[in-house]
């Protein structure tokens, strides 16, 4: 069982001994084919290793490349220069970073947009066309109580086990 405090739409979860997670609360997907997409920052206190990890809804990401691109963008559709363009690496079901400055810059980015006020972004990230499926997934990440959540997050991670 994992306890766990709420910061908004994240929340603050200790799960097993020494781990603790930062998690988007999944909204539910407007196809009910699909399960919700999910977004987490993960910590070992012990190690202080720390990854962000994005999963789609399952069965829509099919991407065989050892690293996708990513675009994080403040509305839909238009592409501009405030956009967060990364390198995260892929494990299947699921993308993540773990380099701390590719990390860094997320995490800023999305600090930075709430404070601009800015509700939620959108995360881009293609399947492959190896894989026949040319199409983008996208997963929109609420930023309500995100700042106050990730200050609680590294507080957590730098606690010694």
């Amino acid at each position: 069982m994992t306890a766990a405090e709420r910061f908004g739409e994240w929340s603050l979860e200790f799960q097993e001994e020494g781990v603790v997670a930062l998690k988007l609360k999944p909204s539910l997907s407007l196809d009910d084919r699909y399960g919700a997409p999910e977004v987490a920052f993960v910590c070992n206190q012990e190690s202080k290793y720390v990854v962000v990890l994005v999963a789609p809804s399952p069965g829509t990401f099919k991407n065989q490349q050892e690293t996708v691109s990513v675009a994080v963008q403040r509305t839909e559709n238009d592409f501009d220069s405030s956009d967060l363009l990364q390198q995260w690496d892929n494990e299947g079901d699921y993308i993540f970073a773990e380099r701390p400055d590719e990390l860094d810059k997320f995490t800023s980015y999305l600090k930075a947009q709430e404070a601009d006020g800015i509700k939620s972004v959108n995360f881009h990230f293609p399947n492959d066309l190896v894989t026949g499926a040319g199409t983008t997934n996208q997963v929109v990440i609420d930023l309500s109580g995100f700042s106050k959540g990730m200050r609680h997050f590294q507080k957590e991670c730098e606690k010694a086990q």
